[in-house]
């Protein structure tokens, strides 16, 4: 039934009022205008408003290093990706395989969220991500797609926790290597309590 005005279906949703124009306009939601130019919406028509209609699929190769001293070995990787995957996007990031605030990485998980049907391509699991790969695989295969890569079976368990551990503590032990320069002066001050 079109019933409901623009400013109370935009309480009503918590939407914007912009938001809700320009899906009236494109014919998203279905929507009536008054002679005074009052629109008034159809709030069953709503339903379809979170639904995409298109989802796209793309086949990314995703390459990281850890800190730009190891840019040679990065465009190494894409050097590779691309002989075996000439059609493929190329996404790379210089950063942790525990920061999760890559911009690369962060693009392939707004489209996961999009609902597009990936296909990501990764040498390694680690450099996909250091923990959490088997829920990004979940996610990535509900929207169709999947992740490959080329260790996925023959990693070692006990390499593999070892590496996982000391990624760990060399994250933490990062503060406190920052500290270290302090310490002389810590020691000199004497308004520092000695114990």
């Amino acid at each position: 039934m079109i019933d409901t005005p623009l400013f109370k279906l935009a309480e009503l949703t918590g939407l914007s009022r912009n938001r809700l124009s320009k899906s009236a306009d494109n014919g998203t939601i279905k929507c009536e205008k008054t002679p005074g130019g009052t629109r008034l919406f159809d709030t069953k028509s709503l339903l379809s408003l979170g639904r995409r209609q298109l989802r796209q699929s793309a086949t990314i190769c995703y390459c990281r290093v850890s800190n730009s001293k190891q840019k040679d070995d990065l465009v190494k990787q894409i050097a590779y990706m691309h002989s075996l995957f000439p059609e493929a996007e190329i996404v790379t990031d210089i950063g942790s395989g525990l920061n999760y605030k890559n911009k690369g990485l962060r693009a392939i998980f707004e489209r996961i969220l999009r609902g597009d049907k990936l296909t990501i391509v990764v040498g390694c699991r680690d450099t996909f991500t250091r923990f959490e790969f088997e829920l990004i695989e979940y996610l990535v295969g509900l929207n169709g797609g999947k992740i490959m890569g080329s260790d996925q079976a023959e990693s070692c368990p006990k390499a593999k926790l070892t590496a996982n551990l000391l990624s760990i503590i060399n994250i933490f032990s990062r503060p406190l290597q920052g500290l270290r320069k302090y310490g002389k002066k810590i020691q000199e001050d004497s308004s520092v309590p000695k114990p």
